[in-house]
């Protein structure tokens, strides 16, 4: 659907659209499922053609989760926070699912294509995504699937490419498949026993925003995942499972440990396999390679949570 879309529009169409897109306020913030207007980077969406979109987005120089890398280029867990923000955005906007459902998030893909774009200067980045939209079933139903494909450029340079798979469920089905894994709601507590060792700083994150502690006698590869639901930002609003972007940014910090001097994550594929619960120990480990990606797992007992490939390149 979303290559046959492509050819159907043209290209100064197209770049009359993007020129329309307005940078200057967020989207509501309901939108995006966020609490607070400051964790909004979605600013205006646009209809290209039958399920093909643009969507504006704005990056802060700083931010208190998302911050610039040792050169100076864009969070890549901004980027991914972003086109996950822009699926939800689209599909309650243009595909009519109601609010009150609940978004299950089974993949997200994304490669960074061309890091000198992504350089934080002395104004917000403007961004815009090209998104391709494939859906199966009827959004106002109690289950629609989404695939959505996303193409990141920045001052007309194509940075990012991105895959990501949905599914969206009303409440009482997210009620069954939360019983169905063993979820009965959130309860206070970290999942990583208090007195356990923080991991070395990783990726320039302040104390608070490491998540890895590490386990007894462990081989250096394998971290117990600490889980506050009290953080502002990976719990910036009530959850009852373990956010996929706190696996996603505790991989990151597995990654950037196991791979030493190959510091700068520039892809990541990820799988979601099941909900973390928020008073169980989360396991996080990471299988080094001389070449090539990292293999990254997370497991709670004996059930996969995740796992993911990221490639980490010198900077």
């Amino acid at each position: 659907m979303s290559v046959s879309t492509l050819g159907t529009v043209s290209a100064e169409t197209v770049e009359d659209i993007r020129a329309g897109l307005t940078f200057d306020r967020t989207v509501p913030r309901q939108l995006v499922h966020r609490a607070s207007v400051t964790e909004v980077f979605l600013t205006d969406a646009a209809e290209v053609a039958a399920d093909r979109f643009l969507v504006g987005a704005q990056w802060p120089r700083h931010h208190a989760l998302y911050r610039p890398d040792a050169s100076g280029r864009c969070d890549f867990m901004l980027l991914a926070e972003t086109v996950r923000q822009a699926g939800i955005l689209l599909l309650h906007r243009f595909h009519g699912v109601p609010f009150g459902h609940h978004f299950v998030f089974k993949s997200l893909d994304l490669h960074v294509a061309d890091h000198p774009a992504l350089q934080v200067s002395d104004v917000p980045l403007d961004a815009v995504l090209d998104v391709c939209v494939e859906t199966q079933g009827d959004p106002r139903a109690g289950r629609f699937d989404a695939r959505l494909e996303v193409s990141v450029t920045v001052d007309g340079a194509d940075c990012a490419r991105g895959v990501v798979s949905v599914v969206v469920v009303d409440a009482h089905r997210y009620e069954l498949l939360r019983r169905r894994g063993g979820g009965s709601g959130p309860r206070r507590g970290a999942a990583a026993p208090e007195g356990f060792t923080r991991a070395p700083a990783v990726a320039g994150r302040q104390d608070a925003d490491v998540l890895l502690r590490a386990v007894p006698d462990g081989d250096g590869a394998t971290w117990l995942l600490h889980v506050d639901p009290g953080h502002p930002g990976y719990f910036e609003h009530p959850s009852d499972h373990v956010p996929g972007m706190m696996l996603l940014e505790a991989f990151r910090q597995a990654g950037v440990l196991a791979a030493a001097d190959r510091c700068v994550i520039t892809a990541l594929e990820a799988r979601f396999r099941s909900f973390g619960e928020l008073f169980r120990p989360v396991v996080i480990r990471a299988a080094t390679r001389p070449e090539g990606p990292l293999r990254l797992v997370a497991t709670q007992g004996e059930t996969v949570l995740a796992e993911a490939d990221a490639l980490f390149v010198r900077d």
